[in-house]
């Protein structure tokens, strides 16, 4: 604001315009309240608030309330035009900084120099980050459960923790990733996925493994099943263990429990025969072999052999360290936040372009129509070392220089 002080006896008082608010910051935070980002599909552009304007009497405005998304615990926010990862916000109450908000333009009175004593003009507000976010929701559980479709999967999670999911004899019962709960001896709670629609050529996008193998990244111990009884079971325990190494090479090199399932539809001759040939030739089917901890055979359908995984499952569980919590990518501050670079100049048939954030964010909270105002910015563009630099470039009276979206004409009044 550009205010006076008006006391009496006080004739020539001076500047006493307030400064303006920043803006409102654009803030993440991750809870366990949410558990899906539907409502991101119906809303997609989110503004935080304005700050308040600057009052007289150098009063300073208010500044912008920040607004905060809450999402479900879980969720990694990526850049979408470096496609680079925000934070990863991985326990309830995580924040993010993603947007931050304008500074607010300066009253007269901060204005005020020993040159300048009552300065008739003041400063806009900055304008604020803008992005374009991609957030991903994946779940998080200690114990992934792969295989191919009619595997077991679904079985297995019903036998091993409460949940009940649709249970059916034909590929692609599962359609959607379920979540589990196992309880220790202790009371302590081991929460199981079950990862659906992993067939060959899921890395890439074909059936439904692309949208939930993103799930798998979460976890801490991967328990593979397969079918005992398939004719072609190295064919399928191979499928399964390529597809984790293609999408990632990380999820391969996992510590894995291999159950072989449906052993009740065998002779117990037939299930140790075929258990001992599996171990035997683990270097054929799995790109790294060391990985598997625990080579097992069951039936889920009839539990046997469930007990012992289960146990097994949680003596691996307890050798196996927990990820980090909460891992917050900020390599590049100037994608949330106000940069303070130096400046380009480039020639271009005839035409100076100064590029710099600085210099383009003096141009934001310059008033153009005040004359005393873009004399100020010619000041401190002068000072920053710009008018030498266009100099030593070979500019002339007359020419022509874009500063941001703004031109200006070189000669005398300006430069």
């Amino acid at each position: 604001m550009v205010a006076w002080r008006r006391e009496k006896y006080e004739p020539l008082g001076g500047p006493a315009g307030g400064t303006g608010g920043q803006g409102g910051h654009v803030v993440v935070e991750a809870t366990n309240d949410l558990s899906t980002l539907m409502d991101f599909h119906y809303k997609s552009e989110f503004i935080a608030a304005n700050g308040a304007k600057g009052g007289p009497k150098n009063m300073h405005g208010k500044k912008g309330a920040d607004l905060v998304l809450r999402v479900p615990v879980g969720t990694v926010i990526r850049d979408r035009e470096t496609n680079k990862i925000i934070a990863d916000l991985s326990t309830d109450g995580a924040r993010a900084l993603v947007a931050e908000g304008g500074r607010g333009g300066r009253g007269n009175t901060a204005l005020a120099t020993l040159q300048n004593r009552a300065p008739y003009y003041c400063e806009p507000g900055e304008v604020g980050i803008e992005r374009d976010l991609e957030l991903t929701l994946k779940l998080l559980a200690d114990v992934g459960l792969v295989g191919l479709p009619n595997a077991g999967k679904s079985t297995l999670l019903s036998v091993l923790t409460a949940a009940r999911p649709k249970i059916a004899d034909y590929p692609f019962s599962t359609l959607s990733p379920n979540l589990g709960v196992m309880r220790t001896p202790s009371g302590e709670g081991i929460v199981l996925a079950d990862i659906p629609g992993l067939i060959e050529g899921a890395s890439e996008g074909v059936g439904l493994g692309h949208t939930f193998l993103k799930h798998i990244e979460r976890t801490r111990v991967i328990v593979h099943l397969a079918d005992i009884s398939s004719q072609t079971l190295k064919q399928d325990l191979r499928t399964i263990s390529e597809e984790l190494s293609l999408y990632e090479e990380r999820l391969s090199q996992m510590p894995q429990i291999l159950f072989l399932n449906k052993s009740d539809l065998l002779l117990p001759e037939e299930s140790e025969e075929i258990h001992n040939e599996i171990s035997k030739s683990l270097a054929e089917v799995f790109p790294d072999p060391k990985a598997i901890t625990k080579i097992m055979h069951g039936s889920c359908a009839s539990t046997d052999g469930i007990k012992p995984l289960q146990n097994e499952i949680m003596e691996l569980l307890s050798k196996t360290p927990k990820p980090d919590e909460f891992v917050e990518v900020h390599d590049d501050e100037a994608a949330y936040q106000h940069p303070d670079t130096g400046f380009m100049i480039n020639r271009k048939k005839g035409v100076f372009y100064v590029s710099g954030d600085r210099a383009e964010r003096l141009l934001q909270v310059t008033n153009l129509r005040s004359p005393e105002s873009l004399q100020h910015f010619f000041h401190v563009i002068r000072a920053m070392g710009i008018v030498d630099a266009l100099i030593a470039e070979g500019v002339s009276e007359g020419d022509e220089i874009v500063i941001g979206k703004t031109s200006f004409t070189y000669g005398e009044g300006t430069f």
